[in-house]
């Protein structure tokens, strides 16, 4: 897109700006809000329970939500000794998905009543157009940003949140495929980076069902 046409590139990272923030920082601050209620407290002092978003936004992982609409903040150090059960480590990667989830599920809210008003039906990625459906663009950008954040977040794919929530859940039993996994898992996620950005068809192939999804079963 940038390349093609780069007007419409910045206009679509405005629209994508207000979610970026919104589900970045809420989905790190779950993650820093139920290590420390389980017992860790490195986050607190690691700064992470604050909303600002200097504190979680990671410069590359802001710029891969602007070119594919997937990207990274700032993982939360944690310290699973420190926590009251072993198996709490999970629900610290469960809650950054699910913050998500709840986000997309209160957007779609004012999103169904202004469907419903026919208000943003013919809403896009323009600033050419009445001031309410740029907004309703706002808002239904920030809905499908944060679905994906969710969904893909999910994926037991280091170093996604998906794979440290099995982990956590699996790894006693299986030590030894877990400790081959967490040893080549920057080569894993490079390769998940290289797919989506540079494999031509594979975002489209990977979101467009999550769009389609989200939008049945929430809008």
């Amino acid at each position: 897109m940038f390349f093609g046409d780069p007007i419409q590139f910045i206009i679509a990272a405005i629209f994508l700006i207000p979610g970026l923030v919104l589900g970045l920082v809420l989905h790190e601050a779950a993650h820093a809000a139920v290590a420390v209620a389980r017992g860790d407290q490195t986050p607190r002092l690691d700064g992470r329970l604050s909303l600002n978003p200097s504190h979680h936004l990671d410069p590359l992982g802001t710029i891969a939500v602007l070119l594919v609409h997937f990207g990274w903040a700032k993982p939360v150090r944690i310290n699973p000794s420190r926590m009251r059960h072993r198996f709490d480590p999970a629900l610290v990667a469960a809650a950054g998905p699910l913050t998500n989830l709840l986000i997309a599920a209160a957007l779609s809210i004012p999103l169904k009543l202004a469907f419903a008003s026919g208000i943003g039906l013919s809403a896009h990625e323009t600033f050419a157009q009445p001031p309410v459906d740029i907004l309703i663009e706002f808002v239904l950008v920030a809905f499908f940003l944060n679905v994906v954040l969710a969904v893909f977040n999910l994926l037991p794919i280091p170093p996604l949140d998906g794979y440290n929530l099995v982990a956590t859940l699996l790894r006693r039993s299986f030590p030894y495929f877990f400790a081959r996994v967490d040893a080549n898992s920057q080569i894993i996620g490079l390769v998940l980076l290289v797919l989506l950005f540079f494999v031509p068809g594979v975002r489209a192939l990977v979101f467009n069902p999550v769009y389609s999804l989200a939008g049945q079963l929430l809008l």
